[in-house]
């Protein structure tokens, strides 16, 4: 199919859940692939050394920058003679793939000596700022990228494991794309090649890609006081007559229904967290996911504990000495896994007049003093009234 007959969307909705781009030249697609994205789409590219500028700018625009022109991948100590046609060692046998069982599930169980993939193509790189980019399959130590039909007079454009054979990235919307610069390492040939992992490998990527692992999900957020109470609610809806006009019951500055709590309540927030595995939700267990309770900058963060029979996750803390409108907050991102982002507004109230101690141990001496200038004032008092100057 020609780029220019691809139809993405129609009337502003995507057509598709899923986009394969197993070719060199995506045409005038960038934006459409862009707005694809940018809707939730997932994306798998998969290209040759003949790439075009059209692909080269769509993955520049993703933090992926491929090689130049006519380069290979070429490593002359670890490639694969079946497939090195040309004795120029660009079929090269890679084994330094990330161990993360969330991209690379199956791959991950395999026995070490069985995790090769062949690669022949493309190298290209990522920055290595990119919070969003996850280095899936890297070159080896001997990797280098260069044109294999000239001498090489200055240091390769990438070497090492700097040269990246495969990349993901996963937008902040939960998008997901993934990047390879070889179409031979999907081919039937390198699939049905038993001396390596290829067919393993690509199936992990791309189900990883579909969002078929890797995929998280929240529910039944719940929050309460430790003691199973739930928070005050500081308005309530009033009924409001129809004869009169709105401007007289102006909206308040405050949520209506806002839920309060109390300072130095001790409070309790849990949720659900499961996971996508083998097409049915199972319980996720994670001992890093943090809860943040925030006003502007966070005033508590402590580790959420989780139920690995449930997956339910629960936070325990006490509500800060400092009152405002605050929220529940949990953003759990990690390479591989769906982005969780909860965000729960609450307020924060002070004591009341008539929810303080009755007596503070700390304003002893305070009551000391007014009781010992009451005492001074009426012993003056009896002095005064009942003493005379007369000698």
């Amino acid at each position: 199919v020609a780029p220019s007959d691809v139809v993405l969307s129609k009337y502003g909705e995507a057509k598709y859940d899923n986009v394969v781009i197993f070719s060199s030249d995506i045409g005038d697609l960038a934006d459409e692939l862009t707005e694809f994205m940018n809707k939730g789409g997932n994306i798998i590219v998969a290209t040759g050394n003949d790439i075009t500028n059209s692909l080269r700018d769509f993955a520049e625009s993703c933090g992926v920058e491929f090689d130049v022109d006519e380069s290979n991948v070429i490593d002359h100590f670890s490639f694969s003679a079946d497939f090195d046609h040309d004795k120029s060692h660009t079929a090269i046998i890679s084994e330094s793939a990330v161990s993360n069982s969330a991209i690379l599930k199956t791959y991950a169980t395999l026995p070490a000596t069985q995790r090769k993939v062949l690669f022949k193509g493309l190298g290209h790189a990522v920055d290595e700022k990119n919070v969003l980019a996850v280095r899936v399959l890297r070159g080896n130590p001997t990797s280098y990228s260069a044109n294999p039909k000239q001498s090489i007079d200055e240091y390769p454009e990438n070497a090492g494991a700097d040269t990246l054979l495969v990349s993901a990235l996963q937008g902040r919307n939960n998008a997901r794309l993934s990047f390879a610069g070889s179409l031979d390492m999907f081919s039937n040939a390198a699939y049905a090649d038993e001396g390596n992992a290829n067919e393993v490998f690509g199936r992990d990527l791309t189900a990883w890609t579909f969002g078929q692992a890797g995929v998280l999900r929240f529910r039944g957020v719940v929050h309460h006081k430790s003691d199973g109470s739930p928070p005050d609610v500081i308005l309530h809806e009033k009924e409001r007559p129809n004869d009169l006009p709105s401007s007289l019951y102006p909206d308040p500055e405050i949520t209506r229904n806002s839920l309060v709590y109390r300072i130095k309540d001790e409070l309790v927030f849990s949720m659900v967290v499961e996971e996508y595995m083998d097409g049915a939700w199972v319980p996720f267990v994670a001992q890093d996911m943090q809860l943040e309770f925030v006003m502007l900058d966070p005033h508590v963060r402590t580790t959420m504990q989780a139920d690995p029979k449930t997956g339910k996750t629960v936070a325990t803390f006490t509500a800060p000495d400092n009152y405002g409108i605050f929220k529940f907050r949990v953003l759990y991102r990690r390479p591989g896994y769906s982005i969780i982002h909860v965000e729960v507004p609450v307020s924060v109230r002070p004591y009341k007049h008539n929810e303080y101690d009755r007596y503070l141990f700390t304003a002893y001496p305070y009551y000391a003093s007014s009781f010992s200038a009451m005492a001074a004032f009426l012993v003056f008092s009896i002095f005064f009234l009942f003493s005379s100057d007369k000698k």
